[in-house]
This record gives structure tokens, sequence and C-alpha cells, in this order.
């Protein structure tokens, strides 16, 4: 596949200007995984991202940093970290620590699309920005209620709640969301919680 997909870009006249990657989870035996790496790197691969749970291993429990620190350490070409990224110094463990060159969040980011930007939790202005997106170019509305409801309070174990930082929303609201049927509803659901989210705002500045 990725002899394939270079090829195909250099025949476009991409070769420069698009890359390809591949994303992995470890083996049990992390030689296979090393192996794995030596061989997507050989076919040409640009970079490769790393997740640090063997493809049974749930969501539940923790990453294996160690396993991707080790597998790292036999790339040659930039190598990504994935798993529990949710904060900014998640972020720069998976940076530091494990020597690799970028750190990818996936959960992390669904509930805080602006931790990146030094954000603790997700901003409101996200919202504003997410639901102005998806008004102009439609997804799927499965999609825009799943994503809102990341964005404005997850129960997630790793989410902004076990942080102790709170919710966007109270738990009525998300469960207003979740009741929406279309994105009329949805447009309701968001003007009505917008005024007592700028409400709060505008009383802790004052």
């Amino acid at each position: 596949m990725v002899v394939s997909a270079k090829a195909a870009l250099k025949a476009e006249g991409f070769e420069d200007k698009k890359t390809v990657s591949v994303k992995i989870r470890i083996h049990k035996d992390l030689r296979q995984t090393v192996d794995f790496v030596k061989c997507v790197e050989k076919a040409g691969v640009d970079f490769i991202t790393i997740h640090g749970r063997l493809r049974s291993t749930p969501s539940s429990l923790p990453v294996d940093l160690d396993a991707i620190k080790l597998v790292t350490e036999h790339t040659t070409v930039p190598t990504l970290s994935n798993g529990d990224v949710y904060t900014l110094e998640d972020a720069d463990l998976h940076r530091n620590v494990l020597g690799v060159d970028g750190v990818m969040s996936a959960r992390g980011l669904l509930e805080n699309p602006a931790m990146f930007r030094g954000h603790s939790r997700c901003p409101w202005e996200a919202v504003e920005l997410f639901i102005g997106k998806v008004i102009k170019a439609p997804i799927p509305f499965k999609l825009v209620v799943h994503h809102l409801s990341e964005m404005v309070g997850s129960d997630h174990v790793g989410g902004t709640t076990a942080g102790g930082l709170g919710t966007l929303c109270a738990k009525e609201d998300r469960m207003a969301l979740m009741a929406c049927k279309d994105m009329l509803d949805v447009i309701d659901w968001y003007e009505r919680v917008k005024e007592y989210i700028e409400l709060d705002v505008c009383t802790v500045n004052e």
C-alpha cells in the first residue's frame, strides 16, 4: 500500500508535496513491531505514528509508553506517539521522555480541540467555531452531535471531568443535546445554552 501510494503521488506530480504515513499499534512481541517499522520504512513511508496499545488492549488501560520508546529507538523516519494525550502536559511527557518527533491526540482533541493552543478544557469559542463550520459545510448529523457532546463535557475517564476541571455544559444541557433530532434542534440548543454561557463569563469578568 505504501509503495502504491508513493507511486501514485509521483505519477500525479505530488511527489514532493504530499506525504504517506502509517499509524500502527504495537505487537505483544515488540520485535514484530520493529520488523514492521523497518518494512514500511523500506517501502518509502514518510513518517510513522505509534499507538502504545495492542489491537486487543481496551482504551481503559494505560498506554504502554515504554513500548513506544523502544520502537522509536529503531525508527529512522520522523515518529509520532499516540495514546492517552489529554493535556499539554501529556504531550510534553511523550515528546520529552519518549524521544518522538511529535504527538498525536485523538480522544483528547475531540474533548478539547483547543488543547494545543494551551486551553485546559474546550473553550466556548471552539463550540461556536464548530457550529459555524458545519452549517456552512455540513457533515453527517450524528457526527455533529457526537463532536459537540465531547466538546461540552465528556464523562470519559481521561477527560475534563476526571481532571477536576468540570464540564462546559451542565448534565441537563448535555442530555438535551443528545435528544436533538436535526440541525435546527442543535441550533436552538446552541442559542439557548449560549445565553447562560455568556452570562457566566460576564459574571466572572465583573
